[in-house]
């Protein structure tokens, strides 16, 4: 589908700053390029949750003239910024002040659940505190047993489930979300539920910094509900000229491992261009280390510790970037740092497992045992692949790899799962 000059316009400037809920409104440009993917002729019905600047709705109201709009935002102010974007005089629209995330908003709205044909949705980036009616949300929508624990649900999943309930079956749903539950590890089991329940049939990965304020890594995704088990998911990226990838066409398994055409597109590509066969890094690997020292206690903690700012800018292409001498530690003072810290060892390969640019982080431990901080990892392998691991960090698709595995809304992490899984 081509897109129009403006939404390549929006791709290469900045949006807006999220308010005090944790909203980043959605341009113009970027809410079109969503309801353009919803594959519906005549909705009855158009739900907007959490409507902020009302740019979804304003655009779903330009595509389908005769649905009824239904927006609900806990900003008071809400309304009004609706008022000034209405499509014409033609729309019907009804405007609810209350919270979106209420069990009974159904009945508090006047819709009852199970009746709406399209639902469109940019939830607010945020961790709200838990309340005893989230469960009831999650569990109607089939996603009560799915979490390892209540405090993975993050506003983008209650407001996904929310929006489940209100659909009818069939029906559409169109969301901008963050990576997490597109690629953390801990929505694994949410993705996996979804695709089974429903039809999830594309999600499409647009360029950072589409809203300014954050870096956050944005999708926008359809998916139809009960529509029948996703046995395959259309993944597509998104250029900064508003251009659009080749579809990538990802089964279940892998799906539900992560929903990024990044991540599933280097994979890929690596698959195609392999020499020898790929090994994971989990494979190559003895050990994960994760340092235990938080930045806040580096200063008091009686060893040197080494943190983000200590890695060094590589010297050339066949270069090492060794540990610096200052952190190694003698045999004695390494037995009392270990009491209360982990350890690197002589040829441990360290890598920054948060923080912006961390693909470019990169060190080798040769000169003795250093303490290091909670930011770092460090990855204990053999003579065998140590070398070849180290050079793949280094390379060019090295960095990629790690870029792409990597995810979140405010600082950028990466998990020991994901980096398991980064093949070289």
């Amino acid at each position: 589908m081509a897109l129009s000059s403006g939404l390549r316009q929006h791709l290469t400037r900045s949006g807006r700053h999220s308010d005090p809920w944790g909203r980043y409104y959605t341009s113009p440009d970027v809410s079109r390029s969503l309801i353009e993917r919803i594959e519906v002729h005549k909705p009855t019905l158009v739900v907007e949750l959490g409507s902020g600047s009302g740019s979804l709705c304003s655009a779903a109201a330009d595509r389908w003239h005769d649905a009824q709009l239904v927006t609900v935002d806990v900003d008071h102010r809400a309304s009004n910024r609706l008022d000034a974007k209405r499509a014409g005089p033609r729309v019907r629209h009804s405007h609810y002040v209350h919270d979106a995330l209420d069990a009974a908003l159904s009945e508090k709205i006047g819709l009852r659940l199970g009746t709406v044909d399209v639902a469109v949705c940019n939830p607010p980036y945020i961790r709200p505190r838990w309340r005893s009616d989230f469960g009831k949300i999650l569990e109607d929508a089939g996603l009560s047993g799915v979490l390892t624990s209540i405090h993975d649900a993050g506003a983008d999943l209650l407001f996904l489930a929310q929006n489940l309930r209100l659909l009818r079956r069939n029906g559409k749903l169109g969301l901008i979300l963050p990576d997490g539950l597109i690629a953390a590890e801990c929505y694994r089991g949410v993705r996996q539920a979804l695709m089974r329940q429903h039809m999830v049939e594309q999600v499409v990965q647009l360029p950072r910094r589409v809203f300014k304020g954050t870096e956050a890594q944005t999708y926008l995704a359809v998916l139809s509900k009960m529509a029948g088990e996703t046995h395959q998911v259309k993944l597509r990226q998104m250029g900064n000229d508003g251009s659009l990838s080749e579809i990538i066409e990802v089964p279940q398994d892998l799906a539900a491992k992560r929903l990024d055409y990044s991540f599933h597109a280097r994979t890929g590509l690596q698959e195609r261009r392999g020499t020898y066969q790929p090994i994971s890094v989990g494979m190559a690997v003895k050990e994960i280390v994760r340092g235990t020292i938080c930045s806040s206690a580096i200063a008091a903690f009686p060893a040197p510790i080494f943190h983000l700012g200590d890695f060094v800018a590589p010297a050339g292409e066949q270069a090492v970037r060794i540990v610096s001498k200052r952190f190694a530690l003698g045999e004695r003072a390494a037995r009392i740092a270990v009491r209360d810290a982990r350890l690197a060892l002589p040829g441990d390969i360290l890598l920054a497992r948060v923080g912006r640019g961390l693909e470019n982080r990169l060190a080798l431990v040769v000169h003795g045992p250093c303490v290091i901080s909670d930011c770092i990892f460090a990855l204990r392998t053999t003579d065998e692949y140590r070398e070849r691991l180290y050079r793949f960090f280094e390379s060019e698709a090295g960095r990629h790899a790690r870029a792409t595995s990597a995810h979140g809304v405010a600082a950028r992490f990466l998990s020991k799962t994901n980096l398991s899984e980064i093949q070289f």
